[in-house]
């Protein structure tokens, strides 16, 4: 109440007053949309100086009587004409641009189908403008476009977008705006806007247990963690899931450090920083029934070998969750590869976990394994060739706490930890 009497300079009692209205103005700014649904161009509340609803129509004669008759018993409620366009036009033409992607040719250089270019790298967002009746294009003017699909000129002497029908040097701001609504003026059927905007990025709230990609390859994310050494927030996986990058909630992730040897299997990736992320304690935990789940991890599980016995799950990106007891704290896997992808033999410091349900099977490498809402241990591996659907099978794993020492983490058991 306090910022809206700041924002729009009222007192706190008029703030109050406003905002205990808009309930109101909204359900007569919805009869109005059913009243004038053929005519529908915009609405909204205007907030500066006297608060008004309004509603805009297109043409110029009157609305219907009953609409008239709606808003003038309402001192704060307008009906307005004169807009070009409804909004269902709007909308039709937002959905047929798309992004930009083969919007036609630059200037005249032939039919739209043989000559399209590819605009959307340049594109922030879409959006129908309610109050200027007209579809809103944001460009990110600071970005250089890929060069045209089917361009007009010599590969050579490809470059960035310029000017209708020239595809030379690349204007920027005002006049790179100005190209670029002439490229798309023959293409868009609506009154539209083209203005500089910020390049849009995902705020993700990250968790473990979720699908890590680089190119064909693909691991899966143990647990959020805190790296002690540089203060970095990150995503545990298993060391011989080894890139230089993944992907997983639609970011990538950079390499920040690995143990990949006879008693270690575990890898630390950085999420960037200065993008509002946040980083959850939260971990994917779908049970295959289709209902996609969470479980918070809340503490660290206990040493390697006081885990006997334990009842324990694992996340993983292919096989989903399963479950089964410990009964192994002195296990020595014999990988084909070796413990360190170079024949190395693996020390007996590993934890097997088998059971009627357990399943596991390739690109599960990396996941959580945990029990109840504590953390376990890493994913390593299981029987070779193994059907993500087969049970009654086992998995292998490292232990969190080895995990944590060796890569200097700490995994993450409270909400919400935002990325500096």
């Amino acid at each position: 109440m306090a910022s809206y009497a700041s924002d729009y300079s009222v007192t706190l009692a008029e703030a109050q007053q406003r905002l205990e209205r808009i309930p109101a103005l909204q359900d007569i700014i919805g009869a109005l949309h059913t009243l004038e649904a053929d005519r529908l161009a915009g609405w909204g509340i205007d907030h500066h100086g006297p608060m008004i609803a309004w509603v805009w129509l297109t043409g110029t004669q009157p609305p219907s009587s009953t609409a008239t008759e709606l808003a003038a018993a309402h001192s704060d409620v307008q009906i307005r004409t004169g807009a070009r366009v409804t909004f269902a036009a709007l909308t039709t033409a937002q959905d047929k641009f798309g992004i930009g992607e083969g919007v036609g040719p630059i200037g005249n250089a032939g039919a739209a189908d043989s000559a399209q270019i590819d605009v959307s790298d340049l594109i922030t967002h879409t959006a129908v403008d309610l109050r200027a009746n007209a579809l809103e294009i944001g460009i990110d003017t600071s970005s250089a476009p890929a060069p045209p699909s089917g361009a007009l000129d010599a590969p050579e002497d490809r470059g960035p977008f310029g000017p209708t029908g020239n595809t030379g040097v690349a204007p920027s701001g005002a006049p790179r705006l100005a190209a670029i609504s002439a490229i798309l003026a023959p293409h868009i059927t609506v009154p539209y806007n083209v203005v500089e905007a910020d390049a849009i990025e995902d705020h993700v709230a990250f968790e473990g247990g979720r699908r890590l990609t680089h190119g064909s390859a693909v691991c899966t994310s143990g647990f959020t963690a805190y790296h002690a050494g540089d203060n970095r927030y990150g995503l545990i996986t298993a060391g011989h899931c080894n890139k230089s990058t993944w992907t997983t909630q639609g970011v990538t992730l950079a390499f920040k450090s690995r143990a990949y040897d006879a008693s270690n299997d575990a890898a630390f990736y950085v999420i960037p920083e200065g993008q509002a992320h946040s980083a959850t304690h939260k971990i994917r935990c779908s049970d295959n029934s289709g209902v996609a789940r969470t479980c918070p991890i809340h503490s660290i599980g206990p040493g390697r070998l006081f885990m006997m016995g334990h009842y324990v799950c694992h996340m993983g990106t292919n096989s989903g969750v399963s479950c089964g007891t410990v009964d192994n704290v002195r296990y020595k896997p014999n990988p084909s590869n070796g413990c360190d992808g170079n024949g190395g033999t693996c020390r007996p410091v590993f934890i097997r976990a088998s059971g009627p349900d357990m399943r596991a099977c390739k690109g599960d490498s990396g996941g959580p394994v945990y029990s109840y809402n504590a953390a376990y241990g890493i994913h390593k591996g299981g029987p070779r060739n193994n059907p993500c659907n087969r049970s009654n099978s086992y998995i292998v794993f490292s232990g969190i706490r080895r995990v944590q020492n060796v890569l200097d983490v700490a995994v993450i058991t409270s909400w919400p930890s935002s990325v500096p």
